[in-house]
């Protein structure tokens, strides 16, 4: 793949993984699958380190504005460089395998480190181990998908040379960790879903129990307040019954005194007139130890609620000016004489008090608020009591809170704009329960960064099965390849030493027992085979033998009788037979008897047994006797000899068939005559010999084919006087190879051919 095609597919890859990204699939809240690696992880073997990096880094840009962070897109393209590199020398998973040995110690840190301490290092391991297994099984059904015929079919250009092979034993246990992987995930899954879902509900539980508990004692503790009101109204009127006029201050600060000191409910008590100025109060003194006596509360809602309502209540929350700073709480109840409003008595509700009794009924990490009907906090456990008083107006816990049912649970998250995890991990819990007097809430707040025990908790468990997967796959695996792969291999092998020659080999041998069916089927049919290929080897060279035999018996046979025909032929008178005659006879009979030695010549030469006897020659003799001899027979046929001395150690009977086969051939060949040029000459270390003649020449196929046992180019069959074996220049090909030399035709310019032979000129005897 060209690098701009390369480029191309990146991109294309990069922005679909980008595309598919962009809808994540929520396992549990804050943690999700990208199904974008599932293409960039495939195509990693394909594009190499730097292609895989670009479309990892696309893909993965998703993630800056679902997780609002670079620490994944980062880590992503890190992943798809590595795992471009290394699946060059590794199958996808081992490589994927091998960059998580960093990549998680990486991301741990990462989400540590840019994140902030809100992150946790359990949240970011479970993170961690998340998208490791985000990565890891695409990598495997990469894996597995590869090792497909159709896949490596259409792929197989362009895969790795490392992907291009592989094992029956990785075959199998690719196979079988995918069998066991995709199930446990989902089993995973499942688990960590229901998980969760079932520590939400325990959650709902408990926060709804905490805030009916609360609900329960802070009613308990604002009617008991409200009632010390009536009744401390009750005394007060009935000495004013009595006497006839008002309680003088002398006689109400004792009173009081004795009021609040046996109150477990009252900070302070008070009576005021009907003007809303105190009469007396005690303690006497406010903040700043100023005295209290002659205050106004005319202008407070409390103040004005009593006098209209003319029964006891409780106020809602104020901020206090006088004898407390702070959120402030009264329950008041009026004066009344004949149905007319004379003052009131109030008794400053202990928020302190009612807020350390919630925080012992509170579970560990929950927080309590009382919150009135207009939304001011009396109390809240979980923050430090201010001067002035909060309100959840305007807050997302007071628009979280306003839309819950009266009894009910929800979340809200403290960090609406913070990155995707940082907001998961601050998500609040929220249960509230309504308080008997109208709009009054108890709200039970519990973070739900308690849950990640339960995750991570998952994902380890997860984890710990996958890893015991993998432990119990190892020997599962040996074992199945054991079964499946030992007879395979064992039809390899005996198919490897067959082709190195060995002819008696088995697969099964006699302490074999059946296996597998198929494979059993594979191991008798290829000792069958093998049966039936060493029958017929052992028929071909006994066929082999026996022709070897017949032609080493008929040539013996045929060359005695011709010998005996020759000798008698040149005893014969001349006077009895015409002297033509007998040159034709002694002709045809030196031709067969060249027949025959050519017919010797190759069964020797089938048989191995063909020799050479070197002796001390010089060269141009042989040549000038042999190609005088030969022309002498063809007068048509011009002799034209440029021969230079040449001397060495050669066979002189092969070298004579080789000179006579060569001029032999110029000559037949060239049936409408012309010149034959036979040329010796001297060349470095070698003797040159060439044959030249203007014949029909070597034809569109070349002369190679030519030297074959027994075989005539297309050319030179088309000519039908030509006879003979065709066996010279096979012959002749041996003879000069034997003698370390070199033969080849060559056509010429105007047509012919050109025989070229190369001796080395020996100056000792060498052994053939």
């Amino acid at each position: 793949m060209s690098g701009r095609a390369r480029l191309a597919w990146a991109l294309g890859v990069g922005l679909l993984g980008h595309g598919l990204n962009r809808f994540p699939v929520e396992l549990i809240p804050g943690f999700d699958i990208l199904l974008g690696f599932f293409l960039v992880i495939p195509a990693a073997p394909l594009l190499g380190p730097w292609g895989a990096g670009l479309a990892a880094g696309i893909a993965a840009s998703a993630t800056l504005q679902l997780w609002g962070h670079p620490w994944a897109m980062v880590g992503a393209m890190m992943e798809g460089v590595v795992l471009g590199a290394l699946t060059r020398r590794y199958w996808p998973l081992q490589a994927d395998c091998l960059y998580w040995l960093g990549g998680i110690p990486y991301l741990v840190i990462s989400y540590r480190l840019g994140l902030g301490p809100e992150v946790p290092s359990s949240s970011a391991f479970a993170i961690a181990l998340k998208q490791a297994l985000n990565s890891l099984v695409p990598a495997l059904l990469t894996q597995v998908a590869l090792m497909t015929p159709v896949a490596r079919a259409r792929l197989w250009p362009l895969l790795p040379p490392a992907v291009r092979t592989f094992t029956l034993s990785s075959a199998v246990s690719s196979a079988l960790l995918l069998a066991l992987t995709l199930p446990l995930l989902l089993v995973g899954t499942l688990e960590g879903r229901a998980r969760y879902a079932a520590e939400r509900r325990r959650m709902d539980d408990r926060g709804l129990f905490t805030a009916h508990l609360l609900a329960e004692t802070v009613d308990a503790e604002l009617s008991t307040a409200q009632s010390q009101a009536a009744l401390l109204a009750s005394v007060v009127m009935n000495r004013w019954e009595r006497e006839g006029e008002r309680p003088p201050p002398a006689w109400l600060e004792p009173l009081l005194r004795e009021w609040v000191y046996h109150s477990a409910f009252a900070l302070n008590g008070g009576v005021g007139d009907s003007a809303g100025s105190l009469v007396a109060i005690w303690p006497p003194l406010g903040v700043a130890s100023q005295p209290l006596a002659a205050s106004n509360f005319a202008d407070r809602a409390y103040f004005q609620d009593v006098r209209r309502k003319r029964a006891p209540l409780v106020s809602g929350v104020f901020a206090g000016r006088a004898a407390v700073t702070g959120p402030v709480m009264v329950a008041v109840a009026p004066l009344l004489r004949q149905q007319r409003f004379e003052g009131f008595t109030l008794l400053a509700i202990n928020l302190p008090r009612m807020r350390a009794v919630a925080q012992e009924r509170l579970a560990p990490g929950q927080r309590a608020l009382l919150v009135d009907p207009s939304g001011t906090v009396a109390f809240d456990t979980g923050a430090a009591a201010g001067l002035e008083p909060e309100s959840l107006g305007g807050t997302s816990l007071g628009e979280v809170v306003a839309k819950l049912p009266a009894t009910g649970t929800g979340t809200y998250v403290t960090e609406p704009q913070a990155p995707k995890l940082r907001r998961t991990l601050s998500a609040r819990h929220l249960a509230t329960a309504s308080l008997l007097r109208p709009g009054w809430r108890i709200v039970v707040e519990h973070p739900m960064r308690f849950m990640d025990f339960s995750i991570v908790g998952t994902y380890r468990a997860l984890l710990a099965t996958l890893a015991l997967a993998l432990v119990l796959a190892i020997p599962i695996t040996r074992l199945l390849t054991r079964m499946l792969s030992r007879p395979v291999e064992a039809v390899a092998e005996a198919a490897g030493r067959m082709a190195a020659g060995e002819r008696d080999v088995r697969v099964f041998g006699p302490r074999h027992r059946p296996g597998t069916e198929e494979v059993e089927k594979l191991g008798l049919a290829f000792d069958e085979m093998t049966a039936r290929l060493q029958r017929h080897l052992e028929e071909v060279e006994r066929a082999s033998q026996a022709k070897v035999a017949f032609f080493s018996i008929a040539s013996h046979e045929l060359k005695t009788p011709l010998a005996t025909l020759k000798l008698r032929l040149q005893r014969l008178r001349p006077e009895t037979v015409r002297q033509q005659d007998l040159v034709l006879m002694d002709r045809q009979v030196d031709r067969l008897a060249r027949l025959v030695n050519q017919l010797l010549d190759v069964s020797e030469l089938s048989s191995g047994r063909l020799s050479l006897a070197r002796m001390p020659l010089e060269l141009s003799t042989l040549v000038r006797r042999v190609a005088e001899r030969r022309a002498a027979s063809a007068p048509q046929h011009a002799l034209k000899l440029s021969l230079e001395p040449v001397d060495g150690w050669w066979d002189e009977p092969r070298l004579e068939q080789v000179v006579y086969n060569l001029v032999d051939n110029a000559i037949r060949y060239s049936p409408e005559g012309g010149p034959v040029e036979v040329v010796l000459r001297r060349e470095g270390g070698d003797a040159v010999l060439e044959v030249k003649d203007r014949g029909v020449g070597l034809g569109p196929g070349g002369g190679e084919a030519l030297f074959s046992r027994a075989l005539r180019g297309g050319t030179l069959s088309a000519i039908s006087r030509v006879e003979g074996l065709g066996v010279g220049l096979y012959l002749s090909r041996e003879i000069v190879t034997r003698h370390g030399g070199t033969i080849h035709l060559a056509a010429r310019e105007g047509g012919g051919t050109c025989a070229i032979v190369r001796l080395p000129r020996s100056e000792a005897p060498q052994e053939a």
